[in-house]
Protein backbone atom coordinates (compact mmCIF):
# COMPACT_ATOMS: atom_id res chain seq x y z
CA UNK A 1 0.00 0.00 0.00
CA UNK A 2 1.42 3.37 -1.07
CA UNK A 3 1.45 6.32 1.29
CA UNK A 4 -0.12 9.51 0.04
CA UNK A 5 2.41 12.34 -0.07
CA UNK A 6 0.81 15.57 1.08
CA UNK A 7 1.63 18.86 -0.55
CA UNK A 8 2.93 21.65 1.65
CA UNK A 9 -0.45 23.41 1.46
CA UNK A 10 -2.25 20.31 2.73
CA UNK A 11 0.20 19.97 5.61
CA UNK A 12 -0.38 23.55 6.71
CA UNK A 13 -3.98 22.83 7.71
CA UNK A 14 -3.65 23.15 11.44
CA UNK A 15 -6.06 24.20 14.15
CA UNK A 16 -3.68 26.29 16.17
CA UNK A 17 -6.41 27.17 18.65
CA UNK A 18 -6.38 23.55 19.83
CA UNK A 19 -2.63 23.51 20.54
CA UNK A 20 -1.48 25.26 23.71
CA UNK A 21 1.30 27.68 22.78
CA UNK A 22 3.28 26.88 25.91
CA UNK A 23 3.54 23.21 24.93
CA UNK A 24 6.46 21.81 22.93
CA UNK A 25 4.11 20.83 20.11
CA UNK A 26 2.66 24.33 20.08
CA UNK A 27 6.06 25.95 19.78
CA UNK A 28 7.05 23.57 16.98
CA UNK A 29 3.79 24.15 15.12
CA UNK A 30 4.02 27.94 15.29
CA UNK A 31 7.71 27.80 14.37
CA UNK A 32 6.98 25.62 11.34
CA UNK A 33 4.23 27.96 10.14
CA UNK A 34 6.51 30.98 10.51
CA UNK A 35 9.42 29.23 8.78
CA UNK A 36 7.23 28.14 5.88
CA UNK A 37 5.91 31.68 5.44
CA UNK A 38 9.47 33.09 5.59
CA UNK A 39 10.63 30.59 2.96
CA UNK A 40 7.76 31.59 0.62
CA UNK A 41 8.62 35.29 0.99
CA UNK A 42 12.30 34.57 0.36
CA UNK A 43 11.44 32.62 -2.79
CA UNK A 44 9.16 35.42 -4.02
CA UNK A 45 11.82 38.05 -3.31
CA UNK A 46 14.46 36.12 -5.25
CA UNK A 47 12.04 35.71 -8.15
CA UNK A 48 11.32 39.46 -8.21
CA UNK A 49 15.04 40.26 -7.99
CA UNK A 50 15.85 37.98 -10.92
CA UNK A 51 13.06 39.52 -13.02
CA UNK A 52 14.43 43.00 -12.35
CA UNK A 53 17.92 42.09 -13.59
CA UNK A 54 16.79 41.18 -17.10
Amino acid sequence: MKKKVLSSEERLVLRTSEIPLESSLGLLAYGDIAFTAWRALKKQSRKEDSNGEE
